[in-house]
């Protein structure tokens, strides 16, 4: 038998001569070994679950028209759509909105023709009363909405949209008409609206000054002026938001017919109208509450054109550096288009990733600790109970080196015991986590596993240099006079 085989004998006698010790410091190397491979493996896949579980919170992309252009055609967003698959980001879905302004029961509002299937698979979350709309003539209305036009599911709502080229406002100057000059009456047959009046869309005749938010400075020529839409801002919308307001504003909505405020009685108003079923009212707590969606084939029958997307979002599983990075190659790569990254969004992905990857590291660092503690104290007492061993030993010649070599062998067979048992039970923990915070199973690293247990071998070791060092301090003069 060669010095190496009797040396691993020694190790392995020892170690089975003290079963109770040394099961008490492998379980203790075990459960540092279990938490550093479960948490690992979380650590390692996690990150791709995470992005996929944020995906289920909307869009984190949104690309909209530059300056140099009005709207996205879909030769866009197909170009749009090449650079993101190339890109090779995980696409989970995106949806391209014509946002128009349209008017029901006279009272504006924001509509959206879309495709319904895809603003449904980018927002799993929306909570609909009712169902999503199944074909065309069906209309998603926000909770703001419904509420204000007291509509319930199954109802039938009229939406209308001023037609092309047809006027919402009264003339602001020099608006005469030839039928109503200075001096003349009002048309036959109308109704009389005395001087400082305004005839509402209902036909009751209201006084100026008693609507809401009269201000005499924005009276013109007797005509009230209603608070109007501020002009869009030169330069491209950088949010959604921005875009959806630029798209709207300064279009008229409500049929509302024009007139000089001098007598004379609304005309009739040439508007677009189309009959929508509600299948579902939308609550999301957000803005969406406040607008309405549509098939694009309905939006094209209430505008009369074809559609015209302002706004597209993309859903993009992935780390907030990788989405800012697809957004500045889709600037470059498609012309008159302005991407942006959805800031709330990726950045509570990466937010929460850093936050969880911080309390693993935390968790794992004080379990090691603990780790190494009950290791050395567990071989604390083995040297104890073989100090006259040791003694003894040395008292024959034994060198210091062949003492520290057994104590420190005794070390990598804990670490390798208990390590490839954690890394079997992490791996486990791993999956019982996931399944229950993802729903999903987790793959197995053999290299996770290989690097649990060197790590296990590393501890165990340095677990043992103070036990070696009481051991090396054994005085066998003493031993040998039983003191």
């Amino acid at each position: 038998m060669n010095k190496r085989k009797m040396y691993w004998r020694m190790v392995t006698s020892s170690i089975l001569r003290r079963r109770s010790r040394v099961l008490i410091a492998v379980l203790a190397v075990a459960i540092g070994a279990t938490t550093l491979s479960g948490l690992a493996a979380i650590a390692i896949d996690v990150p791709s679950q995470m992005a996929q579980e944020m995906r289920l919170y909307g869009a984190n992309l949104v690309v909209v028209p530059s300056e140099k252009n009005d709207n996205l055609t879909d030769q866009t967003i197909n170009r749009i759509d090449e650079v993101v698959k190339s890109s090779g980001s995980t696409l989970v879905g995106s949806a391209a909105f014509d946002y128009q302004p349209v008017s029901i029961n006279d009272q504006p509002y924001v509509a959206a023709g879309t495709d319904i299937d895809a603003v449904k698979a980018i927002n799993p979350y929306w909570y609909i009363e009712g169902e999503w709309p199944s074909a065309d003539g069906q209309v998603l209305i926000g909770r703001e909405i419904a509420s204000t036009i007291d509509a319930k599911v199954g109802d039938s709502i009229t939406v209308s949209q001023l037609a092309e080229g047809a006027s919402s406002a009264a003339p602001q100057s020099g608006g005469q008409d030839a039928s109503t000059a200075p001096g003349t009456t009002a048309m036959s047959g109308a109704p009389e609206i005395p001087e400082g009046s305004h005839m509402m869309p209902d036909g009751t005749i209201m006084k100026n000054s008693e609507m809401p938010g009269y201000d005499p400075s924005k009276n013109v020529d007797g005509i009230y002026v209603g608070d109007q839409p501020q002009s869009a801002q030169s330069g491209a919308p950088t949010t959604k938001k921005d875009a959806i307001e630029q798209l709207t504003q300064n279009k008229p909505t409500a049929p509302v017919a024009p007139g000089n405020g001098k007598g004379q009685a609304p005309d009739p108003v040439d508007t677009r109208d189309i009959s929508l079923t509600v299948s579902g009212i939308l609550e999301t707590g957000g803005s969406e509450d406040g607008f309405l969606f549509m098939s694009t084939a309905d939006m094209s029958q209430l505008t009369g054109k074809d559609t015209s997307y302002g706004v597209s979002e993309y859903s993009v599983a992935g780390q907030a550096e990788a989405v800012s990075a697809l957004a500045k190659q889709i600037n470059d790569a498609v012309d008159g288009v302005k991407a942006s990254t959805v800031t709330r969004l990726t950045h509570s992905d990466e937010g929460v990733l850093t936050m969880l990857r911080s309390l693993m590291g935390m968790i794992t660092i004080i379990v090691l600790a603990l780790t190494m503690i009950g290791v050395s104290t567990t071989m604390m007492a083995v040297v104890a109970e073989r100090r006259n061993e040791i003694g003894l030993r040395k008292a024959l010649g034994a060198h210091s080196k062949s003492i520290v070599r057994e104590f420190l062998g005794e070390g990598v067979m804990l670490g390798i015991l208990g390590g490839a048992i954690g890394a079997v039970l992490g791996y486990l923990l791993a999956i019982v986590i996931c399944l229950n915070v993802f729903h999903r199973t987790i793959a197995f690293h053999p290299l996770m596993g290989v690097i649990t247990v060197l790590a296990s071998v590393i501890i165990a070791t340095l677990a043992c240099l103070i036990p070696v060092r009481r051991a090396l301090d054994v005085d066998p003069a003493l031993v040998l006079r039983g003191e």
